[in-house]
């Protein structure tokens, strides 16, 4: 049974953060099949147009739109994009997310902590509260929130991952 078989998204618009590959991509590629549009988003414009290519060339509907996770106006401009191209957004994955230190908790600087943070977590909150307006304004929607087993098994040296996760 197909993805369009098992469920229609059609007409409806999703935004995904940190799509240009692996897990963002695969769900990008997955919500496409069942017929949304999907606006892929990441920091590199080259990965994230190669990425919604091979969306299109598959037959669904992609657009790629460079945005930090982890900058405000970043994300703002993000959705006043979508609301000017879709005047709407019914879907939102948030899946970017980094890591920027593997090691001792003890070798944590206020940077690394502010990287963590504004992608994981801030930036989560943010890209949601964006993404429900437009919801709102359309009767709804769906967010989803990638997280990961780091939440609940810490795994060594990714302290600050973790608590964000």
């Amino acid at each position: 049974m197909s993805v369009s078989e098992r469920f229609d998204l059609s007409g409806k618009v999703a935004v995904l953060s940190g799509a240009s590959r692996g897990i963002g991509l695969a769900a990008a590629t997955t919500l496409a099949q069942a017929g949304a549009h999907v606006v892929l988003t990441s920091r590199k414009a080259d990965a994230l147009e190669t990425a919604a290519a091979q969306i299109r060339n598959a037959g669904g509907e992609a657009t790629s739109i460079v945005c930090h996770n982890g900058d405000l106006e970043q994300i703002a401009s993000l959705f006043e994009q979508v609301q000017s191209t879709f005047g709407r957004c019914d879907i939102l994955v948030n899946n970017a997310a980094t890591n920027p230190h593997y090691g001792s908790v003890l070798e944590v600087d206020e940077g690394i902590w502010d990287k963590t943070v504004d992608v994981n977590l801030k930036g989560y909150f943010f890209m949601s509260q964006h993404a429900a307006r437009l919801m709102k304004a359309n009767g709804g929607g769906s967010i989803i929130n990638v997280a990961s087993i780091n939440a609940i098994r810490p795994i060594g040296g990714q302290v600050v991952y973790s608590l964000t996760k």
